[in-house]
């Protein structure tokens, strides 16, 4: 596995729209997860049509080296997942996989109810649905404005 080959410990996924009590998907994607050499993370969706969840994948062999990864939360419609991970050598890390609302007040209350749990100790991943600038890094037939609120 090319992953494992180039020493890739930690791996964030976004918008697996996979449903909380979709126990057979979850399941499956663990034992693929194993079966790759990693640990899986996940934060379903709260609802069968629902796009979002997210997940992260550690490295089985960091976790043999010492490293202790652990579920702390995750958000209750899949937004995220957070996970800390523990390691003799560079300390404690709080890993997030983050799959922003694209709806820009929604995406601003998401924002707002995780700055509290992020920290300098804090490494966040994910797809933010928001760019820096709206000229250069969007394309769209549609009239509308960006909403990059």
């Amino acid at each position: 596995m090319r992953m494992l080959d180039d020493k890739i410990d930690v791996i964030a996924l976004q918008e697996l729209n996979v449903h909380r009590n979709n126990q057979n998907v979850l399941e499956s994607h663990k034992r693929t997860a194993n079966s790759l050499g990693y640990k899986l993370f996940i934060a379903p969706t709260s609802a069968v049509a629902q796009i979002g969840g997210t997940a992260i994948l550690v490295s089985v062999r960091m976790i043999a080296e010492g490293s202790v990864a652990t579920f702390i939360h995750s958000h209750p419609n899949g937004n995220y997942v957070r996970i800390k991970i523990t390691n003799p050598v560079f300390g404690i890390l709080y890993v997030w996989s983050i799959y922003a609302p694209a709806d820009g007040t929604q995406r601003r209350d998401l924002f707002l109810k995780m700055a509290a749990h992020v920290n300098p100790e804090s490494v966040l991943m994910g797809d933010f649905n928001c760019v820096e600038d709206i000229a250069l890094d969007t394309r769209r037939s549609s009239n509308t404005p960006y909403e990059n609120t």
